[in-house]
């Protein structure tokens, strides 16, 4: 599954995905419950390895304690992410860490302590962090095989058998002002209209046919800046980034013969720019 297919499934941008996955920023709690929920693994051992490694962060132990200026200026790039090395080695192991970690290592190298060894806490931070990802990569993987395995029964399933549409929390109306990932209804939704401001904003109409709900997502935002999903009924819903760069708004009805729309702004302007309108029953 490619990260544009997680981003589909879930409520956060590929770009977000690939750094969390590939270990380059610390993942926020709900994407790793998402994931598990996606993948329809108990998520409670992830959780405590998040909540761990989350607490020696604060504590200023753990593997990219003090960096999430560094985090939330990353932007697109690449280059400035943290190493998977994790956590500073001194300079008895350098040499072998140094295959492992990236060029530039991770701003901790320069402060390792020259006592001989790495730190126990240090030890079990990096232990954490990599644990962590590999639960990441391992549901990931689970994702993969429930994928192909799911599309294999669906080409050799008889033509007459109707598969039932995902489990969901509301329908219609009811979801109104819901949260889209408590409810189910990212298990079918996808996105049916884009858009975009300056700076690089995506504005995206997520729609679930199953919940004949949507909802609207902005990606690579910043913190301020606002999502409005809109329908010809007159509803509105609204959310505002307070952190990272990513957030998606609550649910509004979508119904068959009506439209519903996204509308974005930045922090302090007045101007707002806004997908096209989705018109279920022209085009589910």
């Amino acid at each position: 599954m490619s990260f544009a297919q997680l981003s589909q499934k879930t409520h956060y941008a590929k770009s977000s995905w690939e750094r969390w996955v590939n270990g380059k920023q610390f993942p926020p709690r709900d994407a790793v419950e998402s994931l598990a929920g996606l993948c329809g693994t108990p998520s409670a051992q992830l959780l405590d390895l998040w909540d761990r490694a989350q607490a020696e962060r604060e504590a200023g132990i753990g593997p990219g304690a003090g960096a999430e200026e560094a985090e939330g200026a990353e932007g697109a790039s690449d280059s400035g992410g943290a190493s998977d090395a994790g956590a500073a080695s001194d300079s008895s192991d350098a040499s072998a860490a140094g295959a492992a970690s990236d060029p530039g290592g991770a701003p901790d190298d320069a402060a390792a302590p020259e006592t001989g060894g790495t730190p126990p806490r240090r030890r079990r931070s990096r232990s954490l962090w990599i644990a962590a990802v590999l639960g990441l990569v391992l549901v990931v993987g689970g994702a993969l095989a429930a994928y192909f395995t799911l599309g294999f029964v669906g080409e050799t399933s008889s033509p007459s058998v109707k598969v039932a549409g995902p489990q969901t929390g509301c329908k219609g109306t009811g979801c109104e002002d819901k949260d889209p990932k408590k409810m189910n209804c990212g298990a079918d939704a996808v996105t049916v209209r884009t858009g975009s401001i300056p700076k690089d904003l995506v504005i995206e109409l997520r729609y679930s046919r199953a919940c004949q709900a949507a909802w609207g997502r902005i990606s690579f935002a910043e913190i301020g800046a606002t999502v409005v999903v809109n329908n010809s009924d007159g509803a509105a819903q609204a959310d505002v980034v307070h952190y990272d760069r990513d957030v998606y708004s609550p649910l509004i009805a979508a119904p068959d013969d009506g439209s519903v729309w996204v509308c974005a702004a930045l922090p302090k302007d007045k101007a707002r720019s806004c997908t096209g309108r989705f018109i279920p029953s022209q085009e589910d």
